[in-house]
């Protein structure tokens, strides 16, 4: 049996640092900006009079391009720099809730607050509209269940695409926006203040006072 190849991964890029840089002379890219070709002990005197290192970044370049930097800072600088690109390319998962041509009110309105709850979350969401048996001939009725759903969904979400049909099942699919979520969550916040207010006393002011 065959072993199943596995992806190769990426290593962080390593540099020559200081006395690791063995070539005669340097391009080295200045911190106060410009460029200048020195010889490379010069460079790595330069470097330590200034508390830096001798970073080597470009090494087939002619000469080898280097900078003037802390090492340390450098490195804790690309390692953010990968966790911040982690973030950003975590895939959401996609949830899914399943519906009929005949779901009811109260259903409908269960089901779409969890796929509101999912798209507020972030997560890619599908409705799948189910036709058991011959259902399958009510297709319109399908179809009036995705429009509604994209009118309830529309204040976190977009429709992504047109419903489509595969077999007797109907799927209509919803990507977050993130700013339409913004919008809703602030709306709500409002709300739910301005619910938890106590409420004003009566007003008098109109009522006939009493004759003594």
């Amino acid at each position: 049996m065959r072993k199943k190849r596995t992806a190769p991964q990426k290593s962080k890029p390593s540099y020559r640092v200081n006395e690791q840089i063995r070539v005669p002379e340097v391009r080295v890219v200045l911190p106060e900006g410009g460029m200048q070709i020195m010889k490379t002990q010069d460079a790595r005197r330069l470097a330590q009079d200034r508390n830096l290192d001798l970073i080597e970044v470009q090494p087939n370049a002619q000469p080898p391009v280097c900078k003037l930097e802390n090492y340390g800072k450098l490195i804790y600088k690309m390692d953010k720099k990968d966790k911040d690109l982690k973030k950003k390319q975590k895939t959401t998962s996609l949830k899914e809730l399943r519906f009929h041509p005949n779901t009811d009110k109260h259903d409908f309105d269960f089901k779409t607050a969890h796929l509101e709850e999912f798209l507020r979350k972030g997560n890619r969401v599908r409705a799948t509209i189910v036709f058991l048996g011959r259902s399958i001939i009510y297709k319109d009725k399908g179809f009036e269940l995705a429009n509604r759903l994209t009118e309830r969904l529309s204040t976190v979400a977009n429709r992504d695409g047109e419903p489509k049909f595969e077999g007797k099942k109907l799927f209509v699919y919803f990507e977050p926006d993130k700013k339409k979520i913004e919008q809703f969550e602030k709306q709500r916040a409002m709300a739910e203040k301005i619910a938890s207010l106590p409420p004003l006393p009566p007003d008098n002011s109109g009522e006939p006072e009493d004759d003594e």
